[in-house]
């Protein structure tokens, strides 16, 4: 470990003047940083009362994982499900932590339904009734929205993705989606979000260029999520990653690290590769506050409980103890 990661979990492990060790929220909240992570039904598992303990203590925000997608909220065309969604919602508010709203329109999670509408006409009906009815339901509980997720393409050219079924709703259903959400609250944050598009490279440019576009129409936009799935190798210095969020921070947006995990090679949690995984995480969180960005989530809560748990991406391990990440995070927080 080098030697200023080795300071860092040290003053992570030991408890300071105050007679406590700081978390996450608190080292976060002093830089006026959200920080938090997704969470599930996990949050509600009486056998693993770590979980919940461990997101009260240590995030300022929280993201269901999976209960606010389309699919999860609207199975079936206009009957809504809001029970995971709105116990999340009551547990972090009764514990003072706010809300991302994730996601409005994302074509993963579109169900049969929406698949099966054959007109331009019933597919906009369907996502404007959708936004409205989840937008006005949460209200002022749920403050920031990821309204469209991941709808630039990974192909050359990085046009909108041709296999979502919004698609059929013609070319500016981005735009009306977020006229949309604006309308049902008007004092929501709402954001625009995507993989791959972290560092310089051609998704990002697709992606500069549609909110750019969004903004030069007058589209409600207020900000970017980066959902930042790398692995240990990644580098924010090789990715142009600080000159990419600046540009997007130059048009007015703000930015949020929205998914972030960061996997250990297939050697797996070695010494040297926690370490690694603990700089990278430091790198990321020292270049969104360099950009002055407004929000860091984890995809996750502990190793565990990850989509990519095979990786150990996470600041907790399976057992919910303090990893170097963890240490990693709170330096860069603390300017270390």
């Amino acid at each position: 470990m080098t030697r200023s990661l080795l300071l860092t979990a040290l003053l992570v492990g030991l408890a300071g003047a105050s007679g406590q060790a700081p978390t996450l929220k608190s080292a976060a909240t002093a830089r006026g940083l959200l920080i938090g992570g997704a969470v599930s039904a996990s949050l509600f598992d009486d056998l693993d009362p770590d979980y919940a303990d461990t997101v009260a203590r240590e995030f300022s925000v929280v993201v269901s994982e999976n209960g606010m997608k389309w699919k999860a909220l609207e199975g079936t065309q206009n009957v809504f499900a809001y029970g995971l969604a709105d116990a999340v919602v009551a547990w972090a508010t009764q514990r003072g932590l706010a809300v991302r709203g994730h996601t409005l329109v994302w074509h993963d999670s579109a169900p049969a339904w929406v698949y099966a509408l054959k007109t331009p006409q019933e597919m906009r009906s369907a996502i404007r009734n959708h936004i409205t009815q989840v937008v006005t339901h949460f209200g002022p509980k749920v403050m920031t929205w990821d309204v469209v997720n991941e709808a630039v393409a990974d192909t050359p050219g990085h046009p909108l993705r041709a296999n979502s079924p919004f698609a059929l709703a013609g070319s500016d259903y981005i735009d009306a989606a977020f006229r949309w959400a604006h309308a049902a609250n008007p004092a929501a944050r709402l954001y625009y979000n995507d993989y791959g598009a972290e560092g310089l490279n051609g998704k990002s440019d697709a992606v500069y260029a549609l909110v750019k576009g969004m903004l030069a129409r007058g589209v409600p936009i207020t900000g970017v999520g980066f959902q930042t799935h790398v692995d240990s190798t990644f580098s924010v210095e090789g990715t142009g990653m600080r000159t990419n969020l600046q540009r997007f921070r130059d048009l007015g947006l703000d930015v949020q690290l929205t998914e972030v995990d960061v996997t250990l090679p297939a050697s797996g949690a070695t010494p040297a590769n926690l370490e690694r995984q603990a700089q990278v995480y430091r790198d990321l969180v020292a270049a969104c506050l360099s950009v002055r960005c407004s929000a860091v989530v984890t995809w996750g809560v502990n190793d565990a409980s990850s989509w990519r748990s095979g990786g150990r991406p996470l600041l907790f391990d399976d057992d919910y103890a303090k990893k170097p990440a963890y240490g990693g995070v709170i330096g860069a927080l603390q300017g270390r």
